[in-house]
Parts: C-alpha cells; structure tokens; sequence
C-alpha cells in the first residue's frame, strides 16, 4: 500500500490591489461567499484575484 499523501498548506489570500474595482469586487464576493460558507466560490474569488493582471507583484511573479 502507498503511503499517504502529504499535503502541504494552502497559499495565503490574495490582497486585493488598492484603487482596483475589479480586485475590489472579487474582495466583496469573496466575503459574502465565507459569510454564506461556500468555501468554493471563496476559492473562486481568490484564483481571479491572483489572476486579474497588474504588472509585477511583490513577489516578483507576473500575473
């Protein structure tokens, strides 16, 4: 039998990127999904905050 798999920690939250609605937005849904327990579109709302395009980030990854 396979050991189990090991599973590392999710990624901290996006922050969203001051003076952006869009990244606003995504913030607002992103609470009113944790507030109604949908841990889904919570992950949603981070994916598409990580993806909106700003340029560099500072952690030096381009989105």
């Amino acid at each position: 039998m396979s050991p189990a798999p090991v599973l590392g920690l999710l990624p901290a939250e996006p922050d969203p990127v001051a003076g952006c609605a869009t990244c606003q937005n995504l913030a607002r849904k992103r609470e009113d999904a944790r507030a109604a327990r949908d841990g889904s579109r919570v992950s949603d709302c981070n994916v598409l905050i990580r993806a909106h395009p700003h340029g560099p980030r500072p952690s030096g990854r381009q989105y």
